[in-house]
């Protein structure tokens, strides 16, 4: 859309009609200046000021130039000079001089209007960008100074690498983003440091400047919020509601890694599997907000006996899980027996008050015993030794 009051620096309507004066005063000086009167381009000197008055003064203040100009040339540089006269050759001067300043003012007009939208996107309160050049900082926008919290100064000019949490991410993105390609954008997340020293994750993307192999655009957005989101939904999905353990799938996932890896090492792996003794006798007894205390008690007493790289998981209702790295079967054995002890002399207080219960579990053991050995069949041979330590009498550790 062709706007008739509009500039690019949006000055005062008044400097700007003293700036067009003053630009067609001097190409009209120029002009008498530096051709003579007959010497021929009549409006030669004026394009200039017509070009700066479209850009600087606006499409109104653009065209009174253009019009101007037109009625100086074809008064004193197009003969009879000093007098207007029509003609063919005049007209057609005047007809040309006509269609070459529209054309002027449409496209500046044009070149507003993006530049207005452009600055628009990039100079917003929502998403960061910056303008980099040899991973140097040469402009930001209010977003990004509000993201990190540098004023301009701080930011404009400095490395990039100041902004990044961790160096050996700044190393990776240079050998991953560079040299970027035009049109194949390079997106990636990580931390950045703000100015008061706390971290934030962001999401950034890269894009190359065509005209300049240095230069880079760069837009970033805060994704802190998202990332906690994140991390607690993960958190959610493979952990115990009740308990906080590890759930079944988590746990068989990270079974199975702790397997591949034991396998490639030729190191031990066991596996415990546990059951408490006559829940639901406990849940029939005291009712499952008790159930539910025992279960959170056994877990507990479970996380502090164990080693903190054990990998401890409740598979569902009493039965639980967990895997000894590094640990061979007279060693898991040996931690089986601490942990039953433990729970077995635990006093699990009611929430009525009154004596505490108490409680016991059997648990059963396997071991990798060969490379043949898999998650399932570990699992199975410590569910035989489990049910074998149930049919026993309960309340003690046997191996399969």
């Amino acid at each position: 859309m062709f706007k008739l009051d509009y500039s690019n620096k949006k000055r005062p309507r008044h400097y700007r009609f003293i700036l067009a004066v003053l630009l067609f005063t001097l190409a009209l000086i120029l002009r008498f200046t530096l051709l003579p009167q007959s010497g021929g381009g009549p409006f030669v000197t004026f394009y200039p000021a017509i070009i700066l008055s479209f850009y600087f003064c606006g499409a109104y203040l653009g065209l009174s130039v253009a019009l101007a100009s037109g009625l100086a040339g074809a008064y004193y540089f197009i003969p009879p000079y000093n007098q207007f006269s029509i003609n063919a050759s005049t007209s057609s001067s005047i007809i040309f001089f006509t269609i070459t300043s529209s054309l002027i003012g449409f496209f500046i007009s044009r070149l507003h209007r993006h530049i207005e939208q452009i600055s628009i996107i990039l100079d917003n309160e929502m998403i960061g960008s910056m303008m980099l050049k040899d991973r140097k900082i040469i402009w930001c926008n209010k977003a990004m100074r509000r993201i990190l919290g540098y004023s301009r100064s701080r930011l404009v000019g400095s490395s990039t690498k100041m902004l990044f949490a961790d160096e050996a991410v700044f190393n990776m993105v240079g050998r991953e983003a560079y040299p970027l390609k035009v049109g194949k954008p390079y997106r990636t997340q990580f931390q950045m440091i703000k100015a008061d020293g706390t971290k934030i994750w962001v999401d950034i993307s890269g894009a190359a400047i065509s005209y300049d192999k240095n230069l880079s655009l760069w837009l970033l957005n805060d994704i802190s919020k998202q990332k906690v989101l994140e991390d607690e939904l993960k958190h959610k999905v493979n952990h115990d509601f009740l308990t906080g353990l590890d759930s079944r799938d988590w746990f068989m996932s990270q079974a199975l890694t702790e397997l591949n890896r034991a396998t490639r090492s030729n190191s031990p792996l066991s596996l415990l599997m546990l059951d408490i003794d006559f829940f639901k006798k406990v849940n029939d007894t005291y009712g499952h907000q008790v159930g539910d205390i025992v279960l959170k008690s056994v877990a507990n007493i479970a996380k502090s006996t164990l080693r903190d790289f054990d990998i401890c998981g409740r598979l569902g209702g009493e039965e639980f899980a967990v895997l000894l790295p590094e640990a061979n079967q007279d060693q898991a054995r040996e931690v089986a027996e601490r942990l039953r002890l433990a729970i077995a002399n635990a006093q699990i207080a009611l929430p009525t008050g009154g004596l505490p219960i108490h409680i016991t579990i059997s648990i059963g053991v396997s071991s990798v015993m060969s490379k043949e050995d898999n998650i399932d069949v570990l699992i199975s041979k410590a569910d035989k030794a489990l049910y074998e330590a149930k049919n026993r009498g309960r309340n003690r550790v046997c191996t399969s």
